[in-house]
């Protein structure tokens, strides 16, 4: 990896990011690299600016004919990438997001605890759908 100063923060943000996107090219060094090695280049401040945080979470919902495992298939692989997440907050992302139906009801019924506790139930309901929609895949098959 080519040789640049780390970043603390105080300087134009801007113009570091651009100093790195330069000696990168110049090195010929895949964007998908250059992502990864960009974190490795931040100290202090600028390393906790990089943090993801528990807001990105609110911009994932279940799509109107989305399957409830795609919704929790996305929302996990975003909260994986959330450092010290507060489970109170996951829970309420969570909720805010999904799709009425019966799997939201029951939520509301029983009460949320914790996330794991209520993926473990959404399994439950994940495994009814992907059995509905098997089911509505036979009669296709068979008309073929």
């Amino acid at each position: 990896m080519p040789q640049i100063d780390s970043y603390d923060g105080v300087k134009d943000p801007l113009d570091y990011l651009e100093t790195f996107k330069t000696l990168m090219h110049l090195q010929e060094v895949a964007d998908e690299i250059m992502c990864r090695a960009f974190p490795t280049t931040l100290k202090g401040a600028a390393r906790i600016w990089n943090k993801r945080s528990t807001v990105c979470l609110m911009s994932i919902k279940q799509r109107k004919d989305g399957t409830l495992r795609s919704y929790i298939s996305r929302f996990n692989k975003e909260a994986l990438s959330i450092d010290e997440a507060d489970n109170k907050i996951l829970v309420a992302a969570f909720m805010n997001r999904l799709q009425k139906g019966k799997f939201l009801f029951s939520i509301y019924k029983n009460d949320l605890k914790t996330m794991s506790k209520e993926l473990y139930r959404a399994t439950k309901y994940m495994n009814v759908e992907d059995a509905l929609l098997a089911q509505e895949e036979k009669p296709k098959k068979m008309e073929r």
